[in-house]
């Protein structure tokens, strides 16, 4: 017979499964609705709500927990939202600018069709990308794989690009949570013309280099949900490249057509001597 106490163990256990469960499908919920909303008012956050989103970057892994990471945050520099989004406006317009107007079509399919030539031309003319002008907070996102103390070589490409995405990630998340808009880009940092000039205007040291702008403010409306993903089997292969990875269910779903399939006996063939 269950005593007391290994009754309430066993309950307890359960509730706190339960939870934990709940909090996986929020969580993975919240992923899966996150969208770069561009389109901001200019109104402030609350300060608490803003330093709340800032210190979640502070949790993103990095090597020998070195943290090579540093963030700018520009609230109150009104011109310097202004120039990086002068910089965004004309770095985008150099790159989007010749891009025949098909080149998208693919990866555009769930605009309304209506709305896709527009959008599509606020691209190609950069005005799509001054939204740090119109953010509350424009953060500057900056790596380096000289200013630690290890002996190892950690280039940015391979880590502090890396870490400094997974903070950004973290702070997005968070900011998401509580229904404040983000967006993410490089294409300040894209001509090292531009990214020498930000550095100087904001004194990043040159052992520092600039990833990208991270962008938080009040949006001036929700966007519609965002487009579907490849499934699992077109970006992921199971131990080598090539071989597609197969979900749980279709796995099971084989398994079982396999036991349900019945067995044939094979006759025995007459051998002539």
């Amino acid at each position: 017979m269950m005593t007391e106490s290994k009754a309430n163990s066993t309950v307890s256990e359960k509730v706190e499964s339960r939870g934990k469960s709940m909090a996986t499908n929020q969580l993975v919920e919240l992923i899966r609705m996150r969208r770069s909303i561009r389109r901001m008012t200019g109104e402030r956050l609350p300060d608490e709500d803003l330093e709340l989103i800032l210190d979640a970057a502070r949790y993103a892994p990095s090597p020998e927990n070195m943290q090579m990471w540093r963030y700018v945050v520009i609230r109150d520099d009104q011109e310097m939202k202004r120039i990086i989004a002068d910089i965004s406006q004309e770095a985008a317009r150099y790159v989007f600018g010749n891009f025949p107007y098909e080149a998208t079509q693919g990866r555009l399919w769930y605009l309304p069709d209506a709305s896709r030539p527009s959008i599509y031309e606020d691209i190609r003319d950069g005005s799509l990308f001054r939204y740090p002008e119109k953010a509350d907070a424009v953060i500057v996102c900056c790596a380096s794989e000289t200013w630690h103390d290890s002996t190892a070589m950690y280039p940015n490409e391979l880590c502090g690009s890396v870490v400094v995405a997974m903070g950004v990630l973290n702070m997005w998340l968070v900011a998401h949570s509580m229904g404040y808009a983000c967006a993410y880009q490089v294409v300040p940092f894209v001509d090292k013309r531009h990214v020498e000039f930000i550095c100087d205007k904001i004194g990043i040291p040159r052992t520092w280099t600039p990833i990208a702008a991270f962008c938080i403010g009040i949006p001036e409306k929700p966007r519609m949900l965002g487009p579907s993903r490849w499934p699992l089997e077109g970006s992921f292969y199971a131990e080598r490249w090539g071989i597609p990875y197969q979900r749980l269910a279709f796995r099971n779903q084989k398994a079982k057509k396999s036991k349900q399939k019945p067995k044939t006996k094979r006759k025995k063939r007459k051998v002539q001597r």
